[in-house]
């Protein structure tokens, strides 16, 4: 598979001598073809959000030359999916409740389908056991390295890092395991809510 890039293609025509009617059609004939190579190539995917002389979701035949007719190409589904089996290949493995704890959540809302994601969404892939955060820091005795969550964060990065911005941050989640009082656990922790390292993506605007 082709490594995402930002697709910003400007497209020359001829026009000389036509008509108003007949740069139009040739406008929208040219935009439709860079599309099809582009995401039959790989460079593009297949989700993408079109404007037509500064207007959402109308077709290129109603495009006023000289345009321009603009891709927004949305990446989000194609992040989560090769974030996902990043981390579930990096995960230590000992009963699989960790590897199988993996949530995506899209502006607050958990979601299991991932075809109609707005461009503009925020998404976080975050594994919800309570024990998360010490397998993240290395508190957790494992037989892999710690930072599963970093290092899911670098692989997307370097997949697709034209295009869209990764950060870990550590995150609280409604409902949430809340600390108790323990043999090792300091006195000023008990009743804090436990944060988990969450892997948070956005498209490049």
């Amino acid at each position: 598979m082709a490594r995402p890039q930002a697709f910003e293609r400007e497209l020359r025509i001829a026009t000389q001598g036509l008509q108003p009617e007949a740069i139009s059609k040739l406008l929208a004939q040219t935009a439709r073809r860079a599309l099809a190579d582009a995401i039959s190539s790989g460079e593009a995917p297949r989700s993408y959000v079109r404007a037509v002389n500064g207007r959402i979701g109308v077709s290129e035949d109603q495009v006023i030359p000289p345009g321009p007719i603009v891709y927004n190409f949305n990446f989000l589904p194609d992040v989560i999916v090769y974030g996902q089996a990043f981390f579930r290949e990096r995960a230590p493995v000992k009963s699989g409740a960790y590897r199988d704890s993996l949530i995506v959540l899209v502006n607050g809302a958990q979601v299991r389908a991932f075809n109609n994601i707005p461009l503009d969404a925020e998404v976080i892939l975050v594994p919800t056991v309570p024990y998360s955060r010490k397998i993240e820091v290395g508190s957790m005795v494992m037989r892999v390295p710690a930072g599963v969550i970093e290092d899911t964060r670098q692989a997307v990065m370097r997949r697709f890092g034209d295009v869209i911005v990764a950060q870990k941050r550590f995150i609280s989640l409604a409902g949430a395991y809340t600390l108790r009082r323990g043999n090792r656990r300091k006195d000023r922790t008990t009743g804090k809510q436990l944060l988990y390292p969450a892997l948070v993506v956005a498209m490049r605007f």
